[in-house]
């Protein structure tokens, strides 16, 4: 997941619990919802035997892809990988892939946005939340995608897009019926300037009320420093898990 040194990440670390503050002191409507009610929902039966399944024949996959990576990619993999090495070393899941499912659950998305696929776990999480949102999930890897609609067999809603990200927001723009996204997950690319250009370029087809996850905000120092810059601009209010940031606009005051 991290790109920073494991001595610098801790010294992160410590400093974001000294400074984070009390789940209790929320300053908002919105982070008070987030903290006593949508953190609290668990998985239900139905969603827990479809991931155990789905985890199950991942760990077993012993295919070997060759990856394209379009951003920030690992240094330290070869774009060489087996199925199952993937799923431990980037997908979304545990606690991360449980508030994804916690968030659609509570918050009733329409239509979310995904960037970066993957194996489609942090997908299938989303979906599980709420089988009626649509849910349109962008990856540039064509090997990943093709894993990830195997394990979208099963789904309804899911709509899997073979793009770059910057391709894909290029062809929303002349599109006239391109949906206003309720829920934007970006999981991919891991470069702080690329992710401020996403941000920025994915207005037209958001709204007021639209939840953002960014996921590695530490990866590195390029995606820490956007973050921060995205916390000290004020346009959003933010909630930092350390692994992922999550923004709403700051409602404008009258």
């Amino acid at each position: 997941m991290f790109n920073f040194s494991l001595v610098k990440i801790g010294l992160e670390y410590i400093k974001y619990r000294w400074n984070h503050p009390s789940k209790k002191a929320s300053d908002s409507e919105f982070k008070k919802d987030f903290f006593e009610n949508c953190l609290k929902i668990d998985l239900d039966k139905d969603a827990k035997f479809h991931l155990k399944t789905l985890f199950n024949r991942l760990r077993k996959d012993n295919r070997i892809i060759t990856i394209t990576d379009f951003g920030a990619g690992s240094k330290k993999l070869g774009n060489k990988r087996k199925v199952s090495t993937i799923l431990k070393t980037s997908s979304s899941k545990g606690k991360y892939g449980k508030l994804l499912y916690q968030l659609n659950k509570h918050y009733q998305f329409k239509n979310v946005l995904e960037f970066g696929t993957s194996l489609g776990v942090g997908t299938t999480y989303l979906h599980l939340g709420n089988p009626q949102a649509n849910i349109t999930s962008v990856e540039a890897c064509e090997s990943t995608i093709t894993i990830a609609i195997e394990s979208f067999a099963s789904l309804n809603n899911v709509k899997s897009v073979h793009s770059t990200f910057d391709a894909f927001l290029s062809s929303r723009a002349s599109d006239s019926k391109s949906p206003s996204y309720d829920f934007v997950f970006i999981d991919g690319h891991h470069d702080g300037e690329a992710l401020l250009s996403y941000l920025e370029k994915l207005k037209p087809f958001t709204n007021e009320k639209t939840i953002f996850v960014l996921d590695d905000i530490r990866w590195s120092d390029s995606m820490f420093g956007a973050w921060n810059a995205i916390v000290q601009s004020g346009e959003f209010e933010v909630i930092d898990l350390f692994r992922v940031g999550i923004l709403k606009l700051t409602p404008v005051k009258l």
